[in-house]
């Protein structure tokens, strides 16, 4: 939808934004599961800005959306794990999301995870902007993230 395109494109002060091009990452959702203790660690995006819509949250029980601010670049100077760890002490900021929160947000910028869900299911609809036009995700994030590089294909009825 080109006028939420251009809202965000304002938001994010940005002279052009486009949705991503990927067919697997430009529009998902995540559902993380307490029966599994569901979590996504700490990370960087590889796409720079997303727009994330919370359907289902888990009060009390994991799940809350945590990040760093403005921290990639100090972080990816560090070579060990118990470096950014210092570093992020007293600095992790954690939103308070419901359903229907929906929050913008610069995931190339900000270290960020979701904490282990304990009882529950969180889901959320993630959508990916990207300022290059056509840009996708690399093989590499496709496997790691999705466990696929390629969209599933209905299988053929006989």
């Amino acid at each position: 939808w080109d006028a939420l395109r251009s809202f965000l494109r304002e938001v994010f002060g940005l002279p052009e934004l486009h949705r991503s091009a990927d067919p697997i990452g430009g529009v998902y959702y995540n559902m993380f599961d307490g029966d599994y203790r569901d979590t996504l660690g700490w990370h960087f995006d590889r796409s720079n800005f997303s727009m994330n819509l919370i359907l289902q949250t888990t009060p009390g029980q994991g799940g809350e959306f945590q990040y760093v601010p403005d921290s990639h670049e100090a972080i990816s100077k560090m070579d060990l794990w118990s470096d950014v760890e210092e570093h992020i002490k007293g600095k992790v900021k954690t939103p308070e999301l419901s359903p229907g929160s929906l929050y913008l947000f610069a995931g190339s910028r900000s270290l960020h995870r979701v904490s282990p869900v304990t009882q529950g299911k969180r889901i959320n609809a993630i959508f990916t902007y990207v300022e290059a036009e056509g840009a996708r995700l690399n093989e590499y994030t496709l496997r790691k993230f999705f466990g696929r590089t390629e969209p599933r294909r209905p299988s053929a009825t006989p």
